[in-house]
């Protein structure tokens, strides 16, 4: 009987394509037309530039803040998944190396 079963055609197990076609079923291209355009303020940043990215299939909206002039980049993606980062510059204060030195110290080198 188990015989049968490995054979038959109608239990043939065939493999879902994962990338490529099936991917592009739910992640389209966001029409840059729909979004801001270069110049539009928009709570306190005003957008500086605007690129279509088909590759990826994604728009990147380049804002500046108005007070601060810090950048914000939103990558605009037809996707549920979200994703939030902050990032500054720490630069040392010479070149001795102690912050580095520092950071091994206290991560790396405790056994607790």
């Amino acid at each position: 009987m188990l015989s049968a079963l490995r054979t038959s055609r109608s239990l043939r197990l065939t493999p879902l394509r994962v990338a490529g076609s099936s991917r592009r079923a739910y992640a389209s291209v966001t029409d840059l037309n729909s979004l801001p355009k270069p110049g539009d303020r928009i709570h306190g940043f005003t957008l500086q530039k605007a690129r279509h990215v088909p590759e990826l299939e994604l728009s990147a909206l380049h804002f500046q803040h108005d007070k601060t002039g810090a950048d914000y980049l939103h990558v605009a993606r037809d996707d549920e998944n979200n994703v939030f980062s902050i990032g500054f510059k720490t630069n040392p204060p010479d070149a001795t190396g102690v912050p580095h030195i520092l950071e091994h110290v206290t991560l790396c080198s405790s056994e607790k």
